[in-house]
């Protein structure tokens, strides 16, 4: 997994999650978990992936698209 560099994105401090704030991406009653990602395999997202609990794979790529606002998502099964 890449590292972010967050100096890069220009964002401000209240807009940038501590570890202990991150949370689950729970899609639905919780059949398996997917990591996903904005973008494509390969992609500059591709570091910045997150856990979707979903019943499959279809679900959790509709999760992701909503956490990224973009139709354009990866999930694999964790």
């Amino acid at each position: 997994m890449k590292k972010l560099r967050l100096e890069m994105l220009r964002l401000t401090s209240d807009e940038v999650l501590g570890r202990n704030q991150m949370k689950k991406i729970t899609g639905g009653a919780g059949g398996g978990s997917w990591v996903c990602y904005c973008g494509h395999v390969g992609g500059p997202g591709q570091g910045d992936q997150f856990l979707v609990a979903a019943n499959d794979t279809s679900e959790a790529l509709e999760v992701a698209q909503v956490v990224c606002v973009q139709p354009d998502v990866t999930c694999n099964g964790a």
